[in-house]
């Protein structure tokens, strides 16, 4: 099947989602396309491989901030390369960092290719360049942090944030606001946070915020209800009940928006055996 882009919202249909789980990539941005984009996702990462309650990413051998992706900012045989489940770090770290339509390839300490390929693109920056920490670090956190799902299994997310590969909005097709994501995963001690949205008990989903996970990467800083909104700085109008723009003194943040609709899980949960990421964006 073909990907194709139409402008507006993006959603993603549960064909869709099946098509892209069983390999369909996500298709290259077009020219002149707008830059305030609208992004749907699927989850499933269910661990940041290498992130301790003491180390960051920056902590994993390999791996650093101050070079591109491409060249030697992720070096060959890199700890995070070696098992599977630290290449199924890199494939959210790159698909969130880098733009659909861009890629990298790195081998492993056995001498095996693997290809990482972008799809949102919050961070294209890194792809020749250094990461920084204010913009680069804190938006591929927040990205990463969105989807990561404790139980491994694939759940429709609908995503708002500042980076204008994501950018604001709501669908009617994704109702429900789970929470917000924040933080900077790649300094040591790992700064991983997230807050209450305001509908985290209304139909919760399995691994994700409100479904008691013990075993989460991150935590939620705020005392109380933990609710976003009494703690976060919203959205400039007229985008103010879409997400947040800060929070905690962060100032890139992923807010998550879901639909619990039982055949969409269940649909997603069958396609999680064949990838561990899909994404796609389309323009109506």
């Amino acid at each position: 099947m073909s990907c194709c882009k139409l402008g507006g919202p993006t959603i993603l249909s549960g064909v869709l989602l099946a098509g892209l789980a069983a390999g369909c990539a996500p298709a290259p941005e077009a020219a002149g396309e707008s830059a305030e984009q609208y992004l749907a996702a699927t989850n499933g990462l269910t661990m940041v491989n290498g992130l301790t309650m003491t180390n960051g990413l920056t902590m994993t051998n390999g791996l650093t901030m101050t070079n591109g992706l491409a060249l030697d900012g992720l070096l060959s045989g890199a700890d995070l390369l070696n098992s599977e489940e630290g290449r199924n770090t890199l494939t959210y770290m790159v698909r969130c960092a880098l733009p659909s339509g861009h890629s990298i390839t790195k081998q492993d300490e056995n001498g095996v290719s693997y290809t990482f390929a972008g799809a949102i693109g919050v961070a294209p920056e890194w792809e020749w360049g250094v990461c920084y920490a204010s913009e680069c670090q804190q938006q591929v956190s927040a990205c990463m942090l969105a989807h990561i799902n404790t139980t491994g299994a694939h759940i429709p997310l609908w995503l708002d944030g500042d980076s204008p590969a994501i950018g604001w909005n709501q669908s009617a097709a994704y109702p429900y606001e789970e929470g917000s994501f924040f933080g900077n995963i790649f300094v040591s001690p790992p700064q991983a946070f997230y807050c209450n949205g305001k509908d985290f008990d209304v139909g919760v989903v399995p691994g994700r915020i409100g479904a008691g996970q013990g075993d989460a990467p991150y935590v939620d800083p705020f005392s109380g209800s933990g609710y976003c909104k009494d703690h976060c700085t919203p959205a400039d109008i007229p985008h103010q009940d879409d997400g947040y723009k800060a929070c905690m003194g962060y100032n890139h943040v992923v807010t998550v928006w879901r639909n619990p609709d039982p055949s969409t899980i269940a649909a997603a949960a069958a396609s999680s055996s064949s990838s561990s990421y899909s994404s796609d964006r389309r323009r109506r």
